[in-house]
């Protein structure tokens, strides 16, 4: 164990029939050791063999270990290391990058060792792994490798496993002293050499290739080495430290619940897991692996591109824990095969894995599409393994300022992005230290898979990850960041005081409230001073605009902000959705007759769910229906009988929805649109649809449009919402080849979203209506 007693215990009279296995590094460590032995053995002649074995990147000697594994099947076999302590190092996890050259002072040298027993000889921890008899370590022989490459129990492939067996035995021993922040994984690429599942893996596609299997083997070695991670202490210690270098412009402190951090904990050391968080940012990646490190949990594997591995980064972040992964390999079954057998190896070990579900960061600042590739070889390991209860965790984090999001702005009116580089990477880093806020972290329910669906169940896949989408958005919190947005783009060109602001934001963070929606600390403590703090950052960062020389301070946000703000705003729009929908059928029904609006306005929602589809995830109709009419019930508890009763009833749901919010939500998407849909009504009959040329055309009308005041903010001019635009159009059969019918359903479109945009301008002038009616400071008694 960690103070150096046995896990099993030795007994004296049994002393005669042990082995000792010493890994050992160097010549000071085996005399420790053997000391150690000679002292506590109580046998003059003790059994032992030395090896390297926590330096497991060269093959082991195994010479000396295989001579003595002819003992009795009792015989105990016993590992034992040398654990070197670091002075003060649990209190602040303080390695240096210069380690990097110098080595992990938990694993020193001969001669630094022998000036480390000068100094201080309580730093050397002699460990005991928990012992096992020779029986019961040819059992697990047979049990894990299937015997072998039929060398027998006693060939040079036991004498391997028992070196592997020893060494992990040990590692538990090691975690014990130091976390589980460092359980690593050992000896993948000979634990999945010496798996017969694997064998059995390329029998088949030997079979199916005409490939011999030697060759097959021979291929898939170095494929091992360029996906095999190969994480260490030291490495994990130098991620910790970048990753808080990463976070270094927000507050030291991430909020998180304990409740929830408790559960992830149980589930990480349970099951089979992998954390999947959305992507918003280089740096949310880091996030999951900087809360498991800081509260001592293993160690998550992420994936990256392969366009990541570059320079010393790459070799960098494949030590900390990086899987990383070719972009195309669907012609490389040999490649898939060797991917799937160690994804799986990680599950059945409790390794867990960690991945950015959307695919890429989010250009719009909305949950984007999940990507199925990543979750498809999961679930297809799962099911080609047998690996049963595997956890997906949807993993939110909310930054109060992203530094992402201009250049996010840029890339949607046209400009290319940066290609990724060293020199990129330091620039990117220093821009992080500006002051950014606050970091808060959600972690949503598991979707947990009893049973991985087959390889060629693609419903299944895509459920499971809707699932993961649903509950990441559910978990998603409002911020102060999001809900000033929200209101100040929802006056826009208008800005609000301070008193309008605290009023709005009060009535937004109640409206949440009520309904179980997650909000920050600072908007739901009634905090002032964190409160004013976190906009004193958004005004200083110039996202927001305070105007401070009049009787009152005026926020706004300026006009060339916009798209910026629309990002921040995006990230909650999936929560008001259905109020949206709800005010803006409302709000096109409000000249209605005095005859029963009720088959009106529920075509009306239907229509807005057609119209919006690309943009946000619906449930099913049946729930998303379930879900509108418990919207309206909180609106107005007699909702039916007033759309029954024509006009005079929606007049008064209006009233009782003000403030309304449905335009600061729907409106870029329907303005983006109707970009794209003046566009191909233009056309004439046998165009084509040219899409480069298209999402072209429509970066430079919709800036006119904007000038023209023809849609009301740079916020609808980006390449994502147009390709939404045009992905409704293909939807509704109006992106083929051009005819009179066709041109017709065009300009019929065109007019209901700019009919649509309308509505929300008049939707807009009421919010604005409202706050004019508020009193101002001087008036207030």
């Amino acid at each position: 164990m960690a103070d150096g007693t046995p896990r099993t215990p030795i007994i004296t009279e049994d002393a005669a029939d042990r082995l000792y296995i010493i890994d050992a590094r160097n010549g000071v460590e085996r005399q420790l050791l053997l000391d150690w032995v000679h002292a506590t053995a109580g046998d003059n002649d003790p059994q032992w063999a030395s090896l390297a074995i926590e330096d497991d990147d060269h093959a082991l000697p195994l010479g000396s270990l295989r001579a003595r594994l002819d003992g009795q099947p009792s015989r105990q076999v016993v590992p034992l290391r040398v654990a070197w302590r670091i002075p003060g190092f649990e209190r602040d996890r303080a390695l240096k990058f210069r380690h990097i050259l110098f080595g992990d002072p938990r694993h020193p040298g001969s001669l630094r060792a022998r000036l480390i027993l000068l100094r201080d000889r309580r730093r050397a921890q002699i460990l005991v792994g928990e012992a096992a008899t020779l029986a019961a370590l040819r059992d697990r022989f047979a049990a894990q490798t299937g015997g072998g490459d039929a060398a027998g129990p006693d060939g040079a492939e036991f004498a391997g496993f028992v070196a592997r067996q020893a060494g992990l035995a040990l590692d538990v021993a090691e975690r014990g002293i130091r976390g589980t922040r460092y359980k690593v994984p050992r000896f993948v690429a000979d634990g999945l050499r010496t798996s017969p599942k694997f064998r059995a893996a390329l029998a088949e596609l030997s079979e199916a290739t005409g490939r011999p299997v030697a060759e097959l083997f021979r291929e898939a070695r170095p494929l091992m080495k360029e996906v095999i991670a190969r994480p260490s202490a030291l490495f994990l210690d130098l991620r910790a430290r970048l990753d808080r270098m990463m976070f270094g412009g927000y507050a030291p402190e991430m909020e998180v619940d304990a409740a929830e951090l408790a559960r992830l904990r149980a589930i990480l050391r349970e099951h089979p897991t992998a954390i999947l968080f959305t992507h918003k940012t280089y740096i949310d990646g880091a996030t999951p692996s900087r809360l498991t490190y800081e509260n001592d949990m293993p160690m998550l594997h992420s994936f990256g591109g392969a366009n990541l591995d570059f320079a010393v980064m790459g070799e960098f972040f494949r030590r900390s824990g990086m899987i990383f992964i070719r972009r195309s390999f669907q012609d490389q079954p040999v490649y898939k095969l060797v991917l799937r057998h160690y994804i799986a190896w990680l599950l059945a070990k409790r390794f867990p894995l960690s991945w950015a579900f959307e695919g890429t960061r989010s250009r719009l600042g909305k949950l984007m599409p999940p990507k199925y590739g990543l979750m498809k070889y999961v679930l297809d390991a799962a099911h080609a393994t047998g690996t049963r209860g595997v956890h997906f965790v949807p993993f939110v984090t909310s930054f109060d300022l992203i530094r992402d999001v201009e250049e996010y702005a840029a890339e949607q009116t046209g400009r290319s992005k940066k290609p990724e580089s060293l020199a990129w990477f330091i620039g990117y880093m220093k821009s992080l230290k500006e002051p950014s806020g606050r970091i808060r972290l959600d972690i949503g329910n598991p979707v947990v898979i009893d049973t991985a669906p087959g390889a060629d169940d693609k419903r299944a896949l895509e459920k499971i990850a809707f699932a993961v989408a649903v509950e990441a958005n559910r978990v998603t919190p409002l911020t102060v960041t999001s809900v000033m947005c929200l209101i100040l783009l929802g006056m826009a060109p208008r800005g609000a005081t301070s008193a309008e602001l605290l009023g709005a934001i009060g009535a937004v963070t109640d409206w949440a409230r009520a309904r179980g929606i997650r909000i920050s600390s600072e908007l739901g403590s009634g905090d002032d001073a964190a409160l004013s703090a976190t906009v004193d950052t958004l005004v200083t960062s110039g996202l927001l605009t305070r105007y401070e020389a009049g009787s009152e301070n005026i926020y706004s946000i300026d006009p060339t902000k916009h798209p910026m703000a629309s990002y921040y705003r995006n990230i909650i729009a999936h929560h008001f959705l259905d109020r949206a929908m709800i005010e803006l059928a409302l709000f096109e029904l409000r000249d209605a007759d005095s005859g029963d609006a009720t088959a009106a306005f529920w075509d009306k929602i239907d229509r807005l769910r057609d119209l919006f589809k690309f943009e946000f995830f619906y449930p099913p109709r049946d729930e998303h229906m379930a879900a509108l009419r418990a919207e309206l019930d909180r609106i107005d508890p007699v909702w039916d009988r007033r759309l029954a009763s024509g006009d005079r009833g929606i007049a008064q749901l209006l009233r009782r929805c003000q403030p309304v919010v449905g335009h600061a939500i729907l409106l870029p998407f329907a303005e983006a649109y109707s970009v794209v849909a003046d566009l191909l009504a233009r056309g004439k009959p046998g165009d084509a649809v040219d899409e480069k040329a298209l999402y072209d055309a429509a970066l430079t009308e919709g800036k006119q449009a904007y000038l023209l005041r023809r849609i009301s903010s740079e916020a609808a001019i980006g390449k994502l919402l147009f390709a939404n635009g045009l992905s409704l159009m293909r939807h509704m059969g109006l992106a083929e080849e051009a005819t009179p019918d066709l041109l017709t359903a065009r300009r019929a479109l065109l007019a209901e979203l700019r009919g649509l945009a309308n509505v929300m301008e008049t939707m807009r002038l009421s919010t604005v209506a409202l706050a004019d009616r508020l009193p101002g400071v001087g008036e207030q008694q």
